[in-house]
């Protein structure tokens, strides 16, 4: 992250959020951990078929091996559903708590970013959010622990000019680290 020098430049966005913002947010906030995630579901099924095959062993069954793969397969198929269900109801519930926020401007400059919404405001500084991201529709601050719960959503459509993503940008490169790849920093730019 390159030297912090304070200027007064700031950018407004003016949007109402969308459940697809929150959902594509936190779809590029998941592309991070990947790879650590797919490490992490790799030891676990792993330990799974040794379990099973120890168990299959033990009970005395004549083929311990494909019976512990076929367990192990239904296992990866439980958690696969498992997962797809979890997302649909974390949709559900991001759609009914987005729909309530209302109309936003947010303001983002070198202290940090500043929401006013019609349910409230908020203020958040880049000590809370060192690290950021973009997508092709997205600006996406995230927060400053490991596994980045914090995740603020800013939708490109809510800029007046597509001047303000580069502006947007520059504030960002200022003060937090990019995380991941560049994306398609060209995204849309619409009023909105």
């Amino acid at each position: 992250m390159p030297e912090k020098a304070h200027v007064r430049e700031s950018v407004t966005l003016v949007y109402q959020p969308t459940a697809e913002d929150i959902t594509e947010a936190l779809r590029a906030r998941a592309r991070l951990a990947r790879t650590r995630n797919a490490v992490r579901a790799g030891v676990v099924f792993l330990l799974i078929f040794v379990f099973l095959t120890g168990l299959a062993h033990l009970s005395g069954d004549p083929d311990p091996v494909l019976s512990s793969a076929t367990g192990t397969a239904v296992a990866a198929v439980a958690g696969g559903v498992a997962l797809l269900l979890g997302h649909r109801m974390q949709g559900r519930m991001v759609r009914r708590l987005v729909e309530a926020q209302g109309r936003c401007r947010t303001t983002v400059d070198d202290t940090g970013m500043r929401t006013a919404g019609e349910r409230g405001e908020s203020t958040a500084t880049w000590e809370n959010y060192p690290r950021y991201l973009e997508t092709e529709n997205l600006f996406v601050a995230l927060s400053r622990d490991r596994r980045s719960t914090g995740v603020g959503a800013l939708p490109k459509r809510g800029l007046k000019k597509a001047a303000d993503a580069d502006r947007l940008r520059e504030i960002f490169d200022r003060n937090a680290r990019r995380a991941g790849p560049p994306a398609a920093a060209e995204g849309a730019v619409r009023g909105g």
